[in-house]
């Protein structure tokens, strides 16, 4: 493992002094599953100046981007001409079910059609209602909207909603009924309101209603933890644009982001692979990303990022979110390791926390481990060396908390963390389901540590951060159990590891290269001899050859490790870039800012008529003739591109106009594309 590809908080260069320069400085900044990771760069030269990562706090995300910008050390934060940011505060909210209560009025939805196919299980919230309005596929209103049933449903609702969705039946179209339900919920309440055709031009009702819901609820979380990064910030003193990722990779305002918070939903990834092109300067390439949590692999085509046209999503919830094209893998270094017998051990989906960096964060933990294989215990196995321990803050008075053995189990965790096989002693119990605290480590207040390919990495020797010894002891007394050698216990898990990525990269590939129509797993004794085959060649008759058309850039501190044999067993070229384990970061402030504005046109016929209908921002102008309509949409969508890109911070943005007809529908879709300006001043 080279120095560069190791997790690090050192500074590449001592060259942090910005006084009286003439560089344009840049800070990226991203919040991951595991690290928070910064960056002080150089934008026109691409060269990273400092560097620095701390770990992530969950129960304040804020807290972690101070921390780094701290490590950062800059002197003279005034000379800062931009701040990126990209977080995954909206996607851990969503995947975590810790969204706000939302209200959700669906407006001319069949009722009766969407609980007899159990499409109502998508809406991202439990709590809503149907009413008549909505319009049909020519715009025309299919019934009058039932705006006195919506006031009075909210009334109803009294203090338990925090934000409120409405989604009219085909309100892309037209979006009257939507209009006027807001202002009548406006007459009673100051809660935030998200209209559905504000978000989505897309004419799936369904995931409209999803992302209208979902973005409701992240609007209060998200303009708090804006206005807590800008004023610390400001605290600081800088006075950069605040920019923030979206999930397709590029950079929107910081206003922008509070207002629709449901774009940054992977930004994560989108912002890995945004670092991996600036920095390996590739237009064309396969980036995988390993982090702690997961591998993600995304396609960077003509130099942008490949992007779904299924819309984004987290879990099992759809939305009509544009985002990046990305296959993620519960598959990382902090990747919960289980031994189940000497011929099976499993590696995820769960993250865990290393025992060589508990055994760093707590001597306690240090001390047992370096003994676990003396202790005399009756019934030894992993439990011994997997340990619980108190992950982040918590209301004490929770009434979720009051079950007696969950008071307990926190009680005893308050003091430090405790082994399961303790733990469960202490409690009186044989299995950890007696405890009833399943919720707890769900919502991480309870956090774990077993061991994960990063203590294999520590034991081999390619990784040097943490506590080794704890690793190696933790290693041996698992293979002391199981019969097994710790050589070449740790040598079968990380050729698993090598081959699950390899494994994911083929259907990654094969799948965009079929429109996402082949399965999402290899499927049938064919494929899976076939793809074994060319892992390991063992036939003496038929041999089989796996390559990749595109090169390979490999992005995450392990990058140099894991990814290179990927690459190797796909027979193709391997990039790892400078700095590949900040690249995310990096990430966060090369993406380009990026607008985009689509007209709609469709025919509205009645017997005596013809007109083509031009859609564009709430208004509908009707035209004669087609050709009308159609430059009148060009000239709209382009100028309105245009103009919003200068105004969230595009330099000299190019217009790509893209046309696509969908039945009688016909979409005119503007993209104004321009680099981020500059400046030292806050905007």
């Amino acid at each position: 493992m080279t120095a560069s590809s190791k997790l690090s908080t050192r500074n590449p260069a001592d060259q942090r002094n910005l006084r009286g320069s003439d560089r344009d400085y840049v800070v990226g900044i991203d919040t991951g599953g595991t690290y928070t990771d910064g960056v002080l760069m150089d934008y026109r030269t691409r060269e990273i100046l400092a560097s620095a990562k701390t770990l992530t706090t969950y129960d304040d995300l804020t807290r972690g981007i101070i921390q780094i910008l701290k490590k950062l050390r800059i002197d003279a934060p005034s000379q800062v001409k931009l701040v990126g940011i990209s977080s995954t505060l909206a996607t851990n909210f969503i995947a975590e079910g810790n969204t706000k209560p939302v209200g959700l009025v669906l407006m001319g939805y069949d009722r009766e059609l969407i609980e007899s196919y159990g499409l109502d299980a998508r809406y991202a919230t439990r709590n809503f209602a149907y009413f008549q309005g909505g319009h049909n596929a020519q715009g025309e209103e299919q019934s009058p909207p039932d705006l006195e049933g919506i006031k009075s449903w909210i009334n109803e609702q009294g203090d338990s909603l925090e934000a409120l969705a409405i989604s009219s039946y085909f309100s892309p179209l037209n979006p009257e009924h939507e209009e006027l339900a807001l202002q009548v919920v406006r007459e009673i309440t100051d809660i935030p309101v998200v209209l559905g055709h504000q978000l989505s031009t897309q004419l799936d009702s369904i995931k409209r209603a999803t992302t209208a819901s979902l973005n409701a609820s992240l609007v209060a979380v998200m303009h708090e933890f804006i206005q807590a990064v800008k004023a610390s910030l400001k605290d600081m003193g800088f006075k950069a644009p605040l920019m923030i990722v979206k999930g397709d990779g590029s950079l929107m305002p910081y206003t922008e982001a509070a207002r629709k918070p449901v774009e940054t939903i992977l930004s994560g990834p989108a912002a890995s692979t945004m670092g991996g092109r600036f920095l390996s300067q590739e237009d064309a390439a396969l980036v995988i990303d390993v982090g702690g949590t997961t591998t993600d692999m995304a396609l960077i085509e003509h130099g942008s990022i490949s992007v779904s046209d299924q819309g984004a999503r987290v879990g099992d919830m759809a939305t009509s979110i544009q985002a990046a094209c990305i296959r993620t893998v519960c598959l990382g270094c902090d990747s919960r390791i289980d031994i189940i017998s000497s011929k099976e051990f499993r590696v995820g989906p769960n993250r865990v926390v290393p025992l060589s960096r508990l055994a760093t964060m707590y001597p306690q933990v240090e001390k047992e481990l370096l003994a676990v294989g003396k202790k005399q215990r009756r019934g030894k196995s992993q439990n011994d060396i997997e340990y619980w321990f108190i992950a982040r803050e918590f209301d004490q008075v929770d009434p979720e908390l009051n079950h007696p053995r969950k008071k307990a189990v926190l009680e005893l965790l308050s003091s430090g963390p405790l082994s399961v096989a303790d733990l469960l002693q202490k409690m009186q119990v044989y299995h950890l389901v007696q405890l009833n605290v399943e919720d707890l480590l769900q919502k991480r207040i309870i956090g774990v540590s077993t061991l994960t390919p990063t203590d294999l990495l520590h034991v081999r020797g390619e990784l040097d951060l943490d506590n080794t010894d704890v690793a190696r002891n933790a290693l041996k007394y698992i293979c002391i159990l199981h019969g097994l050698n710790p050589k070449e216990l740790s040598a079968r898990i990380m050729d698993s590891i090598i081959n699950r990525m390899t494994r994911e990269a083929l259907i990654f590939l094969a799948r965009h290269g079929k429109d996402n129509t082949l399965p999402e797993e290899l499927d049938g004794e064919w494929a899976n001899w076939l793809f074994e085959e060319g892992l390991g060649k063992n036939s003496p008759y038929l041999g089989v050859s796996l390559s990749s058309r595109y090169p390979i850039i490999g992005i995450g501190a392990p990058a140099q490790i894991f990814v290179r044999q990927v690459a190797q067993k796909l027979n193709t070229r391997f990039k790892l870039p400078g700095h590949p384990e900040v690249a995310n970061a990096v990430g966060a402030v090369a993406g380009s800012v990026i607008v985009d504005k689509e007209a709609l046109i469709y025919v509205q016929e009645s017997e005596s008529s013809r007109s083509f209908i031009v859609q564009f921002q709430g208004e509908r102008t009707p035209f004669s003739e087609a050709e009308e309509a159609l430059a009148y949409a060009e000239k709209q969508v382009s100028r309105s591109a245009r103009r919003d890109a200068e105004e969230t911070g595009a330099d000299e943005p190019q217009i790509r106009i893209r046309k696509k007809t969908e039945g009688a529908l016909q979409r005119v879709h503007a993209r104004a594309v321009g680099n981020p300006k500059l400046s030292q001043q806050f905007g």
